[in-house]
C-alpha cells in the first residue's frame, strides 16, 4: 500500500507534479512534465489551477508559476513535501472512512454517507478501493466493520497512524493517564528504559489497543500458530503477567492473546534499545523460528564477506536490526510504502553498486522460504524488507571496509602539480573508505597516483602503483574505483 492510495487520481498527479518539481531543483519545462505524467496540456493546466487554489493556505510560502513553458517551485525554508502532502491527505475520504472506523469500530451505511457527505455509491466505490489495497495486509472492510486477524488490525492501524495520519494529533487527543501507566507498565515490568522516539511509537500501539480491546469479534487464529514457539519465552512470560494485571486494575478480562499481541509488536519495531535487546538475546531460545534466522543470516553474511570474525558490537547491532526485520516477516502481512521503492533501490545502487542488491534478495528469498511464506510480486512488506536488508549490508560494508591509503604524486611544473593534485583530491573525496593526500616519502600507502612510471621498482616500497592517463578522466575514476574494490576484497 502506497500513500497515494488514499488520494483521487488527480491529486496523485498533483502530488506527482510537486515531486518531479523538488527532484529537478525546482523547474521543469511543461514538455517534460507532460511526458512524465502522460497527460495532454489542457490536463496540465488544470492541475496547475487546482494546486494553485490549494497552496493558498501556505500563505505565499509556497509558490508555484507557471507560464505555458515552464514551472517554477519555491518554498520557505520551513516548508517541506511533508507539509503539501498533509493538505491533500486531510481532505481525504477515504482517511476518513478509516479513522471512522477506528473510532467508532463498525458503521451502518447511512451513519457514514451523513458523515461524509456523499452518496450511497460514492461510498461503496471507496470502500471498494480501500479494499483493494488494504487485501494484502488481509484485511477488508466489510458489513460495517474492519475484519481480519486481529494482529493485522492493529499492526495496519499503527502504520496508519505513523505514517500517514497525523500521529501528533493521535497522541494528543487519545494520550491519557491510563495510556502513560500502560508505558510505564511496560518499562517496570520488563525493567526497560525507552527513550523519547522510541515511546512514541509504543503510545500509539497502546491508544491503538485500548480503542481495541472491548471489540467482541477478535480473531487469533493465526497468531495462536505463530506464538506455539514462543509460550515459554521469557519475554513474553514477562508481557504476559504484566497485561493480566494491568487490565485488572479496570476490572477489564482481557485473553491470553492480548500478550501475544504486544509480543509481536515489541519485537517488530524499535522499542527496546540495543542494550535491553541483547540482555533477552541471551536468555531466548535460539532454535525458535526468528532467533534462528537470524543466526543462519548472520553466518550468511560473514561467510559471503569472508569474515574472519566480526567485530562484537557491530555482530550485537547486527542481530537488533535483523530480528527487527524477521519478526515482520514472521508475524505480519503487508506494509506501507512511506518511500517510494524504485527510487529507494536506485539510490542504494548508487551507493553499494550492484553487488549487495542480490545478496538482499538472497536474504528475503531464504527468509520467506524459512517461513514458508509465498512472495507476491507487489507485495509491500517483502519490498520495505527488502531495503532494509540492503542499507544494513551496506552499513555492514562501511564499518568492516579497510581505509585505503592513497598518496597523489604528480610529476610536471609545481602550479600545475599542486593544482591537480587538489582538483583529484576534491573528485575522489565522496568515495568511501579512502584517505587521500599528497604523496609524502616517509609514509607508506596502499596505492600511488601518479602520471608518470617511477624511475625505480620500489620507489613506492610495497604500494601498487597507477599511472594516470589523462588527470581527472572518467576513464582513470573507474579504473580507480576498481582497483579501490581489489584492495578491499
Amino acid at each position: 500500500m502506497k500513500v497515494e492510495h488514499f488520494l483521487e487520481k488527480n491529486e496523485v498527479r498533483e502530488i506527482t507534479i510537486f515531486k518531479q518539481l523538488v527532484l529537478n531543483n525546482g523547474i521543469l519545462s511543461y514538455g517534460k512534465m507532460l511526458d512524465h505524467l502522460a497527460v495532454s496540456k489542457a490536463s496540465l493546466e488544470n492541475d496547475l489551477e487546482s494546486i494553485t487554489s490549494r497552496i493558498e493556505v501556505f500563505n505565499d510560502q509556497v509558490q508555484v508559476d507557471y507560464d505555458g513553458q515552464e514551472i517554477k517551485l519555491t518554498m520557505s525554508d520551513h516548508i517541506s513535501l511533508q507539509h503539501i502532502y498533509r493538505i491533500y491527505l486531510d481532505q481525504s475520504i477515504k482517511m476518513e472512512i478509516i479513522n471512522y472506523l477506528f473510532k467508532h469500530q463498525e458503521f451502518s451505511i447511512t451513519q457514514l454517507t451523513q458523515q461524509l457527505a456523499i452518496s450511497d455509491s460514492s461510498l461503496f466505490r471507496k470502500i471498494k478501493e480501500l479494499n483493494t489495497h488494504l487485501k494484502e495486509f488481509g484485511l477488508k472492510i466489510r458489513n460495517g466493520q474492519l475484519q481480519g486477524e486481529e494482529l493485522q488490525i492493529r499492526y495496519f492501524y499503527f502504520q496508519f497512524y505513523y505514517y500517514i495520519e497525523d500521529k501528533s494529533a493521535l497522541i494528543h487527543l487519545r494520550s491519557d493517564q491510563q495510556i502513560t501507566q500502560a508505558v510505564q507498565s511496560v518499562e517496570n515490568f520488563l525493567q526497560v528504559n525507552i527513550v523519547p522516539e522510541n515511546r512514541q511509537r509504543l503510545n500509539i500501539w497502546l491508544i491503538i489497543s485500548k480503542s481495541r480491546i472491548t471489540n467482541k469479534n477478535k480473531n487469533y487464529k493465526q497468531l495462536r500458530k505463530q506464538m506455539h514457539p514462543y509460550l515459554k519465552d521469557p519475554l513474553y512470560h514477562k508481557i504476559h503477567v504484566m497485561v493480566l494485571r494491568y487490565y485488572s486494575r479496570y476490572s477489564i478480562e482481557v485473553d491470553e492473546e492480548e500478550a501475544m499481541l504486544h509480543f509481536a509488536f515489541l519485537l517488530a519495531f524499535p522499542i527496546l534499545t540495543e542494550h535491553d535487546f541483547h540482555e533477552y538475546t541471551l536468555i531466548r531460545d535460539r532454535h525458535a523460528p526468528i532467533a534462528s534466522l537470524d543466526t543462519y543470516i548472520v553466518e550468511t553474511i560473514i561467510i559471503h564477506f569472508k569474515f574472519r570474525k566480526l567485530p562484537y558490537m557491530l555482530e550485537r547491532d547486527m542481530y537488533y536490526h535483523l530480528t527487527h526485520i524477521h519478526t515482520r516477516l514472521y508475524f505480519f502481512q503487508g506494509d506501507i510504502e512511506i518511500y517510494e521503492y524504485e527510487e529507494m533501490l536506485a539510490r542504494e545502487k548508487q551507493v553499494v553498486g550492484k553487488n549487495l542488491v542480490p545478496l538482499a534478495r538472497t536474504l528475503l528469498t531464504t527468509s520467506t522460504d524459512k517461513f514458508m511464506s509465498t512472495e507476491v510480486g507487489d507485495n509491500s512488506l517483502l519490498k520495505m524488507e527488502l531495503l532494509k536488508y540492503i542499507s544494513l549490508l551496506t552499513l555492514i560494508s562501511f564499518k568492516m571496509a579497510t581505509v585505503i591509503q592513497i598518496g597523489i604524486d604528480l610529476k610536471m611544473d609545481g602550479l600545475y602539480k599542486d593544482t591537480l593534485s587538489q582538483l583529484l583530491i576534491l573528485k575522489m573525496r565522496p568515495i568511501n573508505g579512502i584517505q587521500i593526500e599528497v604523496y609524502q616519502p616517509s609514509k607508506s600507502y596502499d596505492l600511488i597516483l601518479t602520471n608518470e612510471k617511477p624511475d625505480e621498482e620500489h620507489q613506492y616500497q610495497e604500494a601498487r602503483v597507477y599511472i594516470l592517463s589523462e588527470i581527472l578522466s572518467s576513464f582513470d575514476m573507474a579504473n580507480i574505483q576498481r582497483i579501490i574494490q581489489e584492495l578491499n576484497a
